[in-house]
């Protein structure tokens, strides 16, 4: 128990906070109208949550439930969109007060730094929003010289502007629990009491403990989609490596034959096979002139990006804020996914999705909610909650990270399945070459791009040079060439292997223990799964 010297008798409660420098001491009154409501109280409920099959039956059980436990006028389940929006998915209230259940709030209403705290303090109370705030004595800690870091105390004064913002809403009192999923704030349960209603360390824990539950069934519920998603995706791939494995090729009429797995795979209306200037389409999306449209806008911007990056793909949800000159296909494709295949085939996939048209119910107009700061006045919340609806259009819906993995990882798998036909292909090559009269070898860029090197001769060239094969193996272009080769002419041949063309240029080629023989060095650009040359062809020809 504790006792406050000159106070009555009277029960309280206390909490320490231990810090390397200092002991925080936080003392409140425990009130005996709620000593019942308790973590064991709240275990049926924590028991019911881990089985709601759904997120919403969860949320909307948890506000029920807490609801009846502690007896605020209205208990929100609060969830934040990618871009920190918040909307209400679940409430339960006094049914004489209106409902505010589908209403969006903006990120404004709730900033960063609010939502760091939020992340830090799990459980946060306002017993009335009239208090009277009182200051610390001293201001400064008397030993380090600094204010004292109330972070982490749940009797911190609250921000004016949270206590103004609250009073606009005709609320007295709050409780907010974070729901954290996956170390991430992935919403609140707030609380709301129109009288001033103070929660008893009790309630704030068997609270904490709802909102803990809530975030866990949350992310094992998305796990649980995350593995549907990625079930899917195994399906398409192992039909793929089947298909291959028969084919021992992957083509644009084969994808075209997995459309249905390939739609299902990212949650997409319509999957677009291009091959060539051909284009096979599958599903809701436009005609086949505007997916032209839309490959060509894509690789006329990002082409480049998009061959580099091994695992590239391109991703918009509002089209027209991408592409403004492509905004007329909003109604079919508001969004899509891009994902460049084989490009010496120029095929590439394209998964679209509709416009989605949406009436977004707002608490008050969230383009007037932010602070207005003016000079000489003093900052003030927005005072407006009426209901405001914004209607919502050009938007698909958004991609999730697994539907953008999931592009990607169809991407890597076809790509690898391509590099392996072209090893096998490349042997084939090579088993070919040995057996030509001339002299031929395969150069391969070095890592820096700017010149080359051997990975492969037949015996033809290596008598040529004088040399066994197993001597050239490795060897850099300039080895093969003559100490006093004039600089424009090897440039030539530079340039083409830096730049991924062709050359064909009279070079001098090095001989072992006799004088260079002149030669005509064709350089002629391999084929590559990813479009990108990295080996050529090199024959040498008698000019006479």
């Amino acid at each position: 128990a504790v006792v406050v010297a000159g106070a009555p008798a009277q029960a309280w409660v206390a909490a320490w906070h231990l810090y390397p420098e200092q002991w925080l001491v936080e003392i409140e009154p425990r009130d005996a109208r709620f000593v019942d409501v308790t973590l064991r109280e709240a275990m049926p409920l924590l028991r019911s949550i881990e089985r709601d099959p759904t997120i919403l039956e969860a949320c909307q059980r948890a506000a029920q439930g807490l609801r009846a436990l502690i007896g605020f006028d209205r208990v929100m389940v609060y969830r934040f969109d990618e871009e920190w929006n918040g909307d209400v998915i679940a409430e339960a209230r006094n049914n004489a007060l209106e409902a505010y259940l589908g209403l969006h709030y903006p990120a404004s209403d709730i900033p960063a730094q609010a939502r760091a705290l939020y992340l830090r303090n799990r459980v946060r109370q306002i017993a009335d929003v009239g208090y009277r705030p009182s200051p610390i004595e001293p201001t400064l800690h008397p030993r380090l010289g600094t204010p004292v870091d109330l972070s982490d105390v749940s009797l911190r004064s609250v921000s004016p502007l949270h206590l103004e913002y609250l009073a606009n809403m005709g609320v007295t009192a709050t409780l907010v629990a974070s729901i954290v999923v996956n170390d991430r704030l992935w919403g609140l349960i707030a609380c709301h009491h129109y009288s001033p209603y103070f929660t008893s360390h009790a309630m704030r824990d068997a609270t904490d403990a709802l909102a803990r539950a809530l975030g866990g069934r949350i992310g094992a519920l998305q796990a649980v989609a995350r593995a549907h998603a990625e079930s899917l995706l195994l399906t398409v791939r192992e039909k793929l490596i089947t298909d291959f494995n028969e084919a021992e090729m992957v083509t644009a009429d084969m994808l075209a034959e997995m459309a249905p797995d390939l739609l299902d795979v990212v949650d997409a209306d319509g999957v677009a096979i291009f091959h060539g200037d051909q284009v096979a389409r599958y599903g809701q999306l436009p005609d086949a002139a505007s997916l032209q449209r839309i490959r060509a806008r894509v690789e006329g911007e990002h082409q480049q990006a998009l061959r580099e990056d091994a695992v590239g793909a391109l991703h918009v949800e509002e089209i027209a804020g991408v592409f403004p000159e492509l905004a007329d296909l909003a109604p079919l494709a508001a969004g899509f996914i891009f994902v460049p295949l084989m490009p010496q085939s120029r095929s590439a996939l394209l998964w679209t999705r509709r416009e989605q048209v949406q009436t977004v119910n707002w608490a008050g107009n969230p383009e007037l909610s932010k602070l207005q700061d003016i000079p000489n006045s003093r900052l003030s919340p927005r005072k407006s909650f009426d209901l405001w609806r914004q209607t919502v259009r050009g938007r698909a819906r958004p991609w999730s990270p697994l539907h953008l993995e999931s592009a990607r990882n169809l991407r890597v798998l076809i790509e690898l399945m391509e590099r392996k036909r072209f090893q096998q292909d490349f042997a084939l090559l090579e088993g070919s070459l040995s057996r030509l009269r001339e002299g031929v070898a395969i150069i391969a860029r070095d890592a820096d791009r700017r010149s080359g090197r051997v990975m492969f001769a037949n015996e033809a060239f290596a008598r040529l040079c004088g040399f066994e094969v197993a001597e050239l193996i490795g060897r850099s272009f300039h080895e093969l060439l003559a100490a006093d080769v004039p600089g424009d002419r090897i440039q030539l041949a530079e340039d083409a292997i830096r730049n991924g063309r062709a050359a064909y240029v009279m070079l001098p080629l090095r001989v072992r223990d006799a004088a260079p023989l002149f030669r005509q060095f064709d350089l002629e650009p391999l084929p590559s799964p990813t479009g990108v040359v990295g080996h050529w062809l090199l024959q040498l020809r008698d000019p006479s």
